[in-house]
């Protein structure tokens, strides 16, 4: 399992509208965006990532993703309002 704090926003980057399942099922999280944000010290990059669910709506929690490419990790996430494309999600990592 990937450790967080070794995870950095050009990981993620080239994998903007790619699925990370959740939790083993077959529920799928698009990501939308990566936004890289400014560090209040020069240890780390925070990022924030966007997802997408069309399959089910998630509650706040910690859900275990895995992506192909990337590999398996845990990450917290907040659902935000709905837009256009469906049930939107936020992680922010620093």
């Amino acid at each position: 399992m990937i450790n967080l704090a070794t995870l950095t926003p050009e990981q993620f980057d080239p994998l903007v509208g790619t699925g990370f399942t959740v939790n083993g099922t077959p529920d799928v999280l698009i990501l939308l965006d990566v936004q890289h944000l400014q560090s209040p010290s020069a240890r780390a990059q925070p990022f924030s990532l966007t997802f997408t669910s069309r399959t089910h709506r998630l509650l706040q929690s910690t859900f275990r993703l895995v992506h192909p490419q990337l590999g398996e990790f845990d990450l917290f996430i907040v659902p935000l309002q709905p837009d256009a494309r469906g049930p939107i999600y936020k992680a922010v990592l620093n």
